[in-house]
């Protein structure tokens, strides 16, 4: 019966009719999608862009207060200075003790490059005089008539006062008495000259006790300048809050909102409504940098981002947006089939084929896969004979290689015997020669059972025992189990051969033969109690480029690795006058 062919659609025909399946439906979800996408990630930017500045601020206010730590680090660290100021001296040493160590000390402490801070010292040791500001006291006049006249006035920024002076004040007796305890406070007149004191002991080192107390005090403005709100954009708020939330500086609290005001001095525990809050550690103090941007600033970005969105959207819509998802679909369908029947070809499979119904372009990838597949196939199938014909050369070739080295050992033994008239051991020698090549040529194969294997090598200890005169004593420990799985022959008659030659430390040499299954392998061992082997001699015996040492036992593991895969072959486990364990692995294989 004449069947009709299928009529032939072109490709660019199935194409243009998938144009006219438009829906809505993907553009509002793409558009949705985009547009709070696009506000989340406007809002993210903008809120990144912000805590950047204000991580920058926080920074810049770090290095202040480390610079005033460091100062502090001088005399904290000065262990001859610590002794100083804890020693008694006579009046006339005290003002050389002054002059020419602490108050340059002091000095060089005081002078910051960053900030203008003033250094104070208290001291437990009454005998150190004290020293003090000019600014404090005896030019206090003057100092008063200079700053209203607008002039710069830098006297001596440091002191020394005796301890009795704070020791009973609540804020020093609230102090760590630890010695390295380090803090800032506002003490004394701190918080109405708008200033912060950081706060550490001085040590005797000899005792590890506090002799006294160091405080360097900066204005609050001269560390926290750039705390200021206009960087942050208008209506923004930008302060600094202590370890307790409580409001400890900021520059505009004349032009804040009263109400927000009064949140912020009482202590919060977040921005108020319509605010969004960065909060920002200070390194080296307690505190904390706090912005407060309105919401309100990101409004206008999402209106933007709203309008390009939509717009975006429509036009998305005219040039067939929808149609790249079900065009993309349509292929995808027909590219998976060629993906999987090339998938199963990597696994192994090379029988798959691709079916692909229709009369198109895909139809004819289809088939020109097919005909690949087949001629591939009908390749696999004559490399992998000629490999599998080439591996069975080389297995012969190597086991050939083997069998004249044992029998030329052998007929030298016989050999002796005759020239030593030794007729009978002889007779049984050659009677047990006889037996062991009769079970090892078996019929010219190469595989053979482990059961036969077995049999040789204890044919061949029986006749290394004629000729050593039964010095040779061997041990068999055999899995049964094992016996039914089959190996290539003759691998285990190298290293009993090399025990028996090359081993001997005593007048008797003691041979273990080991076989057992593990897991899905196959082990055998040979064992000896001779004198062992160093480990470079175990390297130079495995070394397929080494020439010369150990060629019986490179032969048998390249054998087994030519038979069974890289991941087997044979290990050696020596220890001076201990002894030798050759242990040979494979999987378990029956044909």
């Amino acid at each position: 019966m004449f069947k009709k062919p299928n009529a032939y659609i072109p490709l660019r025909y199935k194409l243009l009719s998938s144009y006219l399946l438009l829906v809505m439906t993907p553009v509002l979800v793409l558009g949705s999608y985009s547009y709070f996408t696009s506000v989340k990630s406007s809002e993210e930017h903008t809120r990144g862009n912000l805590e950047i500045a204000v991580r920058q601020i926080a920074s810049n206010v770090d290095y202040r207060l480390s610079d005033v730590i460091r100062s502090s680090d001088d005399i904290f660290a000065d262990q001859p200075l610590s002794r100083i100021l804890s020693g008694y001296y006579l009046d006339y040493e005290k003002y050389t003790i002054m002059t020419q160590y602490i108050l340059p000390k002091l000095e060089s402490a005081a002078n910051l490059p960053v900030l203008d801070a003033k250094l104070s010292v208290y001291l437990s040791n009454t005998n150190i005089s004290e020293y003090y500001y000019i600014s404090d006291f005896y030019y206090k006049d003057e100092m008063e008539k200079a700053n209203s006249q607008g002039q710069e006035t830098r006297g001596r920024q440091y002191s020394i006062y005796h301890l009795n002076r704070i020791e009973n004040k609540p804020w020093y007796r609230s102090l760590s008495s630890a010695y390295d305890f380090k803090t800032w406070m506002q003490v004394e007149d701190d918080v109405t000259r708008g200033s912060i004191s950081f706060l550490r002991p001085v040590i005797n080192y000899d005792t590890l006790l506090p002799i006294g107390l160091i405080r360097m005090s900066a204005k609050l403005k001269d560390i926290f300048f750039d705390v200021d709100f206009t960087q942050l954009g208008d209506d923004s708020l930008l302060f600094v809050v202590n370890g307790s939330d409580e409001l400890l500086y900021t520059s505009s609290l004349d032009e804040m909102n009263p109400n927000i005001l009064t949140v912020a001095k009482n202590g919060f525990s977040g921005p108020p409504d319509r605010y969004m809050q960065i909060r920002q550690p200070i390194a080296n103090m307690d505190a904390e940098l706090v912005a407060w941007i309105p919401t309100s600033s990101f409004q206008e970005n999402s209106q933007r981002v709203r309008n390009l969105t939509i717009w975006i959207s429509l036009v998305s819509l005219i040039v067939l947006t929808a149609i790249s998802w079900l065009v993309s679909r349509y292929f995808s369908k027909r590219f998976m089939k060629l993906i999987r029947s090339l998938k199963a070809f990597k696994e192994g499979d090379f029988h798959k084929r691709m079916v692909v119904p229709g009369n198109d372009e895909f139809s004819q990838i289809g088939d020109a896969f097919n005909d690949m597949a087949s001629n591939m196939e009908k390749l696999i199938d004559e490399v992998y004979l000629s490999k599998l014909e080439k591996k069975e050369v080389e297995l012969q070739v190597l086991h050939s290689q083997m069998n004249p080295h044992f029998l030329y050992n052998t007929f030298s033994s016989i050999s002796r015997m005759a020239k030593l008239g030794e007729i009978d051991k002889m007779h049984e020698m050659v009677r047990a020669l006889a037996k062991f090549y009769r079970l090892s040529l078996n019929k010219g194969e190469m595989i053979i059972s482990i059961e036969k294997e077995l049999q040789i090598i204890q044919s061949y200890i029986d006749i290394q025992k004629i000729k050593f005169a039964d010095r040779i004593v061997a041990e068999y420990d055999i899995d049964e189990a094992a016996l039914g799985y089959e190996t290539i022959k003759f691998i285990l008659q190298p290293f009993v051969e090399n025990s028996i030659e090359h081993a001997w430390y005593d007048d008797e040499i003691h041979v273990r033969i080991r076989i057992a299954l593990e897991g899905d392998d196959v082990v055998m061992q040979v064992e000896d109690n001779g004198i062992g082997m160093k480990e470079e001699l175990v390297e130079q015996v495995l070394d397929p480029t080494e020439k010369g040492v150990g060629y019986g036992i490179r032969n048998v593991d390249q054998r087994i690795k030519l038979q069974f895969g890289k991941g087997c072959g044979v290990s050696i486990d020596s220890s001076i006058g201990e002894g030798t364990t050759v242990t040979i692995r494979f999987p378990k294989y029956v044909r």
